[in-house]
C-alpha cells in the first residue's frame, strides 16, 4: 500500500507530455510574435530615419535660397552698363530648366551666385568674380526635384520674369520673390521671401 501510493503521488507532480507541448506551442507563439514586434519597429525606425534625413534636405535647400535672396545687393549701375543685373532669371531653351542669377553680398565683398534648377536638381552656383564670369562652383542641394517656379513681386503685381523690360530702373529687384519647389517624393512647396 505505500508503493501504491508513493507512485501515485509521483505522478501528479510531474508534466504529462501534451502540457509540455501546449507549453513550448505558447512560448513559440510568444517568441514569434515579440520577434516580429521587434522587426516592425525596426523597419519603422528606419522609415522615419530616411523621412528624417529628407526633411532635413529640404530644409537646409530652403536655407541656403533664403540667405542667397536676403543678401541680394542691387548697387548703383549706369543705364548703359552692360554689368549684369543685380537678379536675373535666365529659362533653359527647352523650359526644363531655369537660373536665378543675383549679385550677393559677403563678408569679402559681394559675389555672384545662381541657383539652377536642372535634371531633376537643385543647384548652387558662386562665381570666382562679381560679374559671372570664369568657371562657377557648382553645389548640389536637392535632389528630386521635378520642378521649379519663380515669381516676383514688384509694383502691386506678380511676374514671372526678372528683371522687367527696359521701362524699369536699372538695378531695381522686387519686392518679395517667391520660390515653387515641386519635389516627387514630398509634394509642392510655395516659399516667399520679402527683399524689402
Amino acid at each position: 500500500m505505500l508503493r501504491a501510493s508513493s507512485l501515485r503521488s509521483r505522478r501528479q507532480h510531474g508534466l504529462t507530455l501534451i502540457e509540455l507541448s501546449v507549453a513550448l506551442a505558447v512560448f513559440a507563439v510568444l517568441g514569434l510574435l515579440s520577434w516580429r514586434a521587434t522587426a516592425q519597429l525596426a523597419d519603422n525606425r528606419d522609415r522615419v530615419g530616411a523621412e528624417l534625413g529628407r526633411w532635413r534636405e529640404i530644409s537646409a535647400a530652403m536655407q541656403r535660397v533664403e540667405t542667397e535672396l536676403l543678401q541680394v545687393a542691387a548697387p548703383a549701375r549706369p543705364a548703359n552698363s552692360d554689368a549684369p543685373p543685380a537678379l536675373q532669371l535666365l529659362r533653359s531653351g527647352d523650359g526644363h530648366g531655369s537660373e536665378l542669377r543675383l549679385l550677393a553680398l559677403a563678408p569679402d565683398g559681394a559675389h555672384r551666385s545662381a541657383l539652377r534648377y536642372s535634371g531633376q536638381q537643385l543647384e548652387w552656383l558662386v562665381w570666382p568674380d562679381r560679374n559671372g564670369l570664369g568657371t562657377a562652383q557648382a553645389y548640389p542641394l536637392l535632389e528630386g526635384v521635378t520642378a521649379v517656379r519663380w515669381h516676383f513681386a514688384a509694383g502691386g503685381s506678380r511676374r514671372d520674369d526678372w528683371p522687367p523690360a527696359a521701362s524699369s530702373p536699372p538695378g531695381e529687384l522686387p519686392a518679395a520673390v517667391e520660390i515653387e519647389l515641386e519635389l516627387g517624393d514630398a509634394g509642392t512647396f510655395r516659399r516667399l521671401f520679402a527683399l524689402r
